[in-house]
């Protein structure tokens, strides 16, 4: 794969930069997260967008709700998304676009050949709908954190799959499905560009909390 160079001018729109949570993972217990409804950002998004303008803050990031766009195979209802699509379009905000925040759909199993094609499939879906709907160049995180959520998902537990001593298993498959669907996202839209986001933690701590 070859990507064009970014040029030395800052691509995003402010220096500060917003983030509304988009968590979609299944809890220890069964039970799946909605971080953008649990904080209205879902219905809010143009206020919300707003709120920062009025701080010079005109890039955020944000995310699509994969298990709610796709409830069955390769059939896809952008309903959940549009509505912030076109909010960020009026409010002249230029959003990073998570596609995959720790969530997938409840058919899916994250360790079969069909999550890499799967997820191919929605991410140029996606793309589809964000270049009909927008002038400037589109910027995606693929997968969010994929060191973390192997290590989080994959060794230890903390949310889904819930698996142990997978995480490197766990890694191959986040990292083949982030390529493929970053390829399949280029032949939609030449001007994408990719962000790969991982978070700064101590894991010791994390443990000895656990």
């Amino acid at each position: 794969m070859i990507y064009e160079k970014i040029d030395n001018i800052s691509p995003f729109k402010s220096f500060f930069q917003g983030g509304f949570e988009c968590s979609t993972h299944h809890r220890n217990d069964g039970v799946r997260l909605d971080l953008l409804a649990a904080t209205l950002h879902d219905i809010h998004a143009y206020e919300d967008y707003e709120a920062l303008a009025k701080y010079n803050i005109h890039t955020v990031r944000d995310g699509l709700r994969w298990h709610l766009i796709e409830t069955k195979p390769y059939q896809y209802d952008w309903s959940s998304f549009i509505k912030m699509l076109h909010a960020a379009k009026l409010s002249q905000t230029q959003v990073i676009w998570d596609l995959c925040h720790y969530g997938w759909p409840d058919d899916l199993d994250i360790w079969r050949p069909d999550f890499v094609k799967r997820f191919t499939k929605f991410a140029a879906e996606a793309a589809k709908i964000i270049k009909e709907e927008t002038q400037e160049p589109p910027f995606y995180i693929p997968i969010n954190e994929i060191s973390f959520w192997s290590w989080a998902g994959g060794d230890v537990g903390y949310f889904n799959p819930h698996a142990h001593n997978r995480g490197f298993e766990l890694k191959q498959q986040l990292v083949r499905a982030a390529l493929s669907a970053m390829d399949a996202i280029k032949n939609v839209d030449s001007r994408a560009r990719f962000i790969q986001a991982e978070p700064a933690i101590n894991k010791a701590n994390l443990e000895n909390q656990n």
